[in-house]
């Protein structure tokens, strides 16, 4: 299934050199910019209204301050990815930016296609993230399941945690909680072959 757009936002005075500090990015696939704001409260707004997925800030940009404003953004949504350019490479700047929430700190003037990539990085690093932790939670909710009470296990906890064992064959532990399941639904066909695994692999 095809991802959205990633919706990407500028914070800077000068919307033209914003638009243009990567060539790569007009016209880069999969990544739109639906604003650039000048101070924090056009920024807030243009979050309020796209919710983007990233935001450019302009470090070097008079009368803004860079990580207050990264601050600010990420109060109003954490998940935003905050990258910083700047025409300093400066490493106080830098840890500053970083504590404020950024997730990256790059020097104009930019390669092309170098925010480009930052941006799907960063993007496909979230969607990763986001990933696992479904996974994690689905993996809590089928032990959660099979030891919190005597019900039967459903079938679709059965059928992940069948998933799990298959995909993981040396993970004892995601075997053993197979074992429970089937254990708990008296499935005793299937559960002798892997009780038999179970014991051979703690002789051998």
């Amino acid at each position: 299934m095809s991802q959205p757009p990633v919706k990407l936002v500028f914070a800077s005075d000068d919307p033209a050199a914003a638009l243009g500090s990567d060539p790569a990015l007009e016209g880069a696939a999969g990544v739109e910019v639906v604003g650039v704001a000048s101070s924090v409260d056009e920024l807030t707004s243009l979050v309020t209204r796209h919710q983007p997925d990233v935001i450019v800030i302009d470090y070097d940009v008079p009368g803004l301050n860079a990580t207050e404003t990264t601050r600010a953004v990420l109060l109003q949504d954490a998940t935003i990815q905050v990258i910083m350019l700047s025409l300093v490479n400066d490493a106080d700047d830098v840890r500053h930016a970083m504590r404020a929430g950024a997730r990256d700190y790059l020097i104009k003037p930019l390669q092309p296609g170098e925010l480009v990539e930052t941006v799907r990085w960063l993007i496909d690093e979230r969607r990763e993230y986001a990933r696992m932790q479904a996974f994690v939670d689905q993996m809590r909710r089928a032990y959660d399941a099979l030891f919190s009470d005597d019900k039967p296990i459903p079938p679709k906890v059965v059928a992940f945690l069948e998933a799990q064992a298959a995909d993981s064959p040396d993970d004892r532990l995601a075997q053993e909680a197979l074992a429970v399941a089937y254990a708990r639904n008296r499935d005793w066909e299937k559960l002798a072959p892997l009780a038999a695994r179970l014991a051979e692999a703690e002789t051998g």
